[in-house]
C-alpha cells in the first residue's frame, strides 16, 4: 500500500492526537483520500481541547465519514463528502473546509454544480467557482479557467462585450460550446467591439476602420501588424483609416491619441514599404484638414534610443 505524504498543520494535530490515542497517525495515513479529508474537515471546524483528545482521536478512527461531518457541522449541506473526496491526498489549509462547506451551504444552484461535476477540487478552484457570475459559472467553462485573476478578468471582459453592444448571452453560450482555449474565445469576439468614434469622419477617399474584424482584414491586406493595435484601438488610443487619393493610391493611417489630442502617427502602405512622396504628403493634408496634428518626436542628440527609434520605427512599430 502506498501511502500519500502529510505535512502542515494536520501533520501537527495528527501527531499530538496519537500521543492521547497510539495508532491514530497510522490509522489517519492508512486511511483513504476521502476519509483523510473529512478528518481534516473537522480537525478546520473543531477545536479540540485537551480533555477531550482521546475521545475525538477514537471517534475519528471509528466512526462512518457521515458521523464526522455531523460532529463538525451543525447542518452537513448534500455532495459536501464527494466534494471533500476530490479534494486529493493533501490536507488544505483551514479555510478551504469551511468556504467549501459555506458554499455548498448557500444553496446557489451552479456554485453546487460546478462543485460537483468538477473532476478535482482545490482551494483555486473553489475560489474560480465562487468568484464567476452566475451565468459564467459552467462546469464547462469553469475547468477551463486556470487561476482566480483568470476567473476576475473573464468576468470584466465579459461586462466590457455587452457594454459594447455584444450580446451577453450569446458570447456566453459560445464559452460553454467551444472546446477552445477561453482565451481564443474571447479574442474572437473581441473583433466584434465596435472601435469609439473615429477622429476622422468618412469621406470620399476615406475609410475609417470601425472595429477588429476590419483591422484584421487590413492588416492581412496590407501584409503588417496593425491588428496588433486592436486593443489600443477598442480602447481609443489609436484609430485606423485607408485613405485613397485622387490617383486611385491607397495608404493606411495611424493615429493615436497623446493627452486627448489625435497626432497622425504614421502613413504606411504594403508590406511597409516606402510611402510615394506624392500619396504620403496628400494623406497628411487629408488628416490636417480635420485638424489631426502631425506627431514630433525628440530630436536631441544625446538620445540614442530615439534616434534608433526614427530610424527603425516602420519595422518594430508594427
Amino acid at each position: 500500500m502506498e501511502i500519500a505524504p502529510l505535512k502542515g498543520w494536520v501533520l501537527d494535530l495528527v501527531a499530538h492526537l496519537d500521543v492521547a490515542c497510539p495508532g491514530f497517525a497510522g490509522a489517519y495515513l492508512r486511511a483513504s483520500t476521502e476519509r483523510r479529508q473529512i478528518i481534516a474537515a473537522f480537525m478546520a471546524a473543531v477545536r479540540i481541547g485537551r480533555e477531550g483528545e482521546r475521545e475525538a482521536a477514537a471517534m475519528l478512527v471509528t466512526a462512518d465519514h457521515r458521523t464526522i461531518l455531523e460532529y463538525a457541522f451543525p447542518t452537513v449541506p448534500m455532495g459536501l463528502r464527494r466534494a471533500l473526496g476530490k479534494s486529493g491526498p493533501q490536507p488544505h489549509e483551514p479555510a478551504y473546509y469551511r468556504d467549501l462547506h459555506q458554499a455548498l451551504l448557500s444553496g446557489q444552484r451552479q456554485v453546487t454544480a460546478a462543485i460537483m461535476q468538477s473532476p478535482k477540487l482545490t482551494p483555486d478552484r473553489l475560489a474560480i467557482i465562487t468568484a464567476l457570475p452566475a451565468d459564467l459559472c459552467d462546469a464547462r467553462i469553469v475547468h477551463r479557467v486556470e487561476a482566480r485573476a483568470d476567473a476576475h478578468d473573464l468576468t470584466l471582459v465579459t461586462s466590457l462585450l455587452a457594454e459594447r453592444g455584444i450580446d451577453r448571452a450569446e458570447f456566453i453560450d459560445a464559452l460553454r460550446r467551444s472546446t477552445a482555449p477561453l482565451k481564443k474565445v474571447v479574442q474572437r469576439w473581441a473583433l466584434q467591439i465596435p472601435f469609439p468614434p473615429h477622429p476622422i469622419p468618412a469621406a470620399k477617399g476615406y475609410r475609417p476602420i470601425r472595429d477588429g474584424r476590419e483591422l484584421r482584414k487590413v492588416a492581412l491586406a496590407y501584409q503588417n501588424c496593425s491588428r496588433r493595435y486592436t486593443n489600443a484601438s477598442i480602447v481609443g488610443e489609436n484609430a485606423f483609416g485607408e485613405f485613397t487619393d485622387d490617383d486611385s493610391q491607397t495608404a493606411l493611417i495611424c493615429l493615436q491619441k497623446h493627452e486627448d489630442i489625435w497626432t497622425l502617427d504614421g502613413v504606411y502602405v504594403r508590406r511597409n514599404r516606402q510611402v510615394a512622396a506624392d500619396l504620403d504628403k496628400r494623406a497628411r493634408e487629408f488628416a490636417a484638414r480635420y485638424g489631426i496634428l502631425e506627431r514630433r518626436y525628440t530630436t536631441g542628440s544625446d538620445d540614442a534610443t530615439a534616434a534608433l527609434k526614427r530610424f527603425t520605427r516602420s519595422v518594430f512599430d508594427w
